[in-house]
């Protein structure tokens, strides 16, 4: 008995001495291959630097002559430099991943089994704003992996094609969507064309894509979009989607931006709606809210009474006056807050 321990004993140890031989050796060699890499990429990133601070000018031979290992190691730090650059330096930039053939390869890898590889081309892509995959990149938008949809949503905002409106709307009504910031973000780079799009998606069946559609123009912020904002304000029958038509007026502003809000004080309405209104008129940056947000300091709801408060103390000098008037606790936080209490 007492030789069978000692034998699983000295087994044990052989086997723990030999896997901390494998792991110091593992960790050598990737540190070897680290430096190696950050040895042959120097003169390339180097050479990359120079070209983008000459606007592309000169260059670009050289860079499309130098060898494929070279590349290889410089072409990550390639890549993120192309979400960098504007104008004439990325036109040029992004010529010379053409002929060195990286677009076409960035898109076969969009389809590659590695969820990896296709999260990189999908982010070269859209570094690239390369258009012509824009019908690529809304596939992966259903891929079954995460992070390979969230890069795609990414790209597709920077390549800026306002194609992709539909299909970002659409990956918000899935079982697991895009996060609705992310999509609104990549949404509102799409420009004026993508506008229609989102105003059509304010009367999806799926609440969700109604928010992201909101937040998207309130992002875009076009005073021309208030009416259609302003109609979900009064008449959606979901909550959250009124809130955030509440936020999205408050983000465009100005003074069409106010009579409805206006409407949403009343008390007939969630007291949460309220609140987010009495917010968004102080956000609005418009004259006249003074005296609308006057009467809520001493509304029963808290959350009222305090959004009304920090609405005032932005609602310039008339705003400041009722604060000062009022014996409300609200009104002296805001004027605390504001550095007058």
């Amino acid at each position: 008995m007492i030789e069978a321990v000692s034998a699983t004993v000295v087994v044990l140890g052989i086997v723990v001495f030999t896997l901390s031989v494998i792991i110091v050796v593992v960790r050598v060699v990737r540190r070897t291959l680290r430096r190696r890499r950050a040895r042959l990429a120097e003169a390339p990133r180097l050479a990359l630097l120079e070209f983008v601070a000459e606007g592309g000018t000169e260059g670009a031979e050289e860079l499309i002559a130098l060898p494929q290992r070279q590349w290889q190691a410089a072409e990550p730090g390639a890549i993120a430099l192309l979400g960098k650059v504007r104008g004439e330096a990325h036109t040029a930039l992004v010529d010379v991943f053409a002929r060195r053939g990286l677009i076409e390869a960035e898109r076969a890898d969009l389809t590659h089994r590695s969820r990896v590889r296709r999260a990189r081309a999908a982010e070269a892509l859209g570094n690239l704003e390369h258009r012509p995959a824009v019908l690529a990149l809304c596939a992966l938008l259903r891929d079954p992996h995460a992070e390979v949809r969230l890069v795609a949503v990414r790209a597709l905002g920077r390549i800026g094609d306002p194609a992709a409106a539909v299909p970002l709307l659409d990956s918000r009504a899935t079982a697991d969507p895009t996060p609705s910031q992310l999509c609104a973000q990549a949404l509102a780079q799409l420009g004026p064309e993508a506008e229609p799009a989102l105003i059509g998606a304010l009367e999806h069946a799926d609440a969700r894509v109604r928010v992201t559609a909101l937040d998207a123009l309130g992002l875009v912020g076009s005073g021309a979009l208030i009416e259609p904002v302003a109609r979900v304000l009064e008449e959606d029958p979901s909550l959250p989607v009124r809130l955030a038509a509440a936020n999205t007026l408050g983000r465009m502003g100005g003074r069409a931006a106010v009579p409805p809000l206006v409407v949403a004080l009343g008390v007939d309405h969630p007291d949460p709606l309220r609140a987010a209104a009495a917010r968004a008129l102080g956000e609005a940056g418009a004259a006249g809210v003074a005296e609308a947000l006057a009467g809520l300091l001493a509304d029963p709801a808290y959350r009222v009474a305090h959004e009304a408060a920090h609405a005032l103390r932005k609602a310039g000098p008339a705003g400041l006056a009722v604060l000062r008037s009022s014996p409300e606790p609200h009104a002296e936080e805001a004027l605390a807050v504001a550095g007058l209490g």
